[in-house]
């Protein structure tokens, strides 16, 4: 547990530095988000951080975190669509098989430069 006071735990509260969630009756509490800013805290004191450089940079953490989920979320995205579209290839195999030589050398080239263009955005993203 976190060893503060409850006017410490007021005071960051009311300076927006901690979070506090209501219940049906109106009592403040906090969850275990709350609780590890509050380790946070407790450790930039200790090193004599002032609570304006706290906060600043509890905030900063806080946009990186939707950051990583916005990314995560379109990842996920383009995730999906990857297995959509291999489904959509297998689906295609069979067809592709009854094609000619020269009809699949035409596909071919016209796929290239796409696919080039794919690795290289992809290369960049990673």
């Amino acid at each position: 547990m976190a060893h503060v006071s409850k006017r410490t735990i007021d005071y960051y509260t009311n300076l927006g530095i901690l979070k506090a969630e209501r219940s049906q009756s109106n009592y403040r509490y906090y969850d275990e988000t709350a609780f590890e800013t509050l380790q946070f805290i407790e450790k930039c004191k200790e090193m004599h951080m002032p609570l304006c450089e706290i906060k600043e940079r509890i905030e900063e953490k806080k946009k990186l975190l939707g950051i990583n989920e916005h990314v995560s979320k379109q990842v996920n995205e383009v995730t999906d669509h990857i297995h959509r579209l291999e489904a959509e290839l297998t689906e295609l195999k069979p067809l592709l098989d009854e094609l000619t030589d020269s009809q699949r050398e035409k596909i071919s080239k016209s796929l290239s430069g796409q696919t080039t263009a794919l690795i290289q955005t992809l290369i960049l993203l990673l």
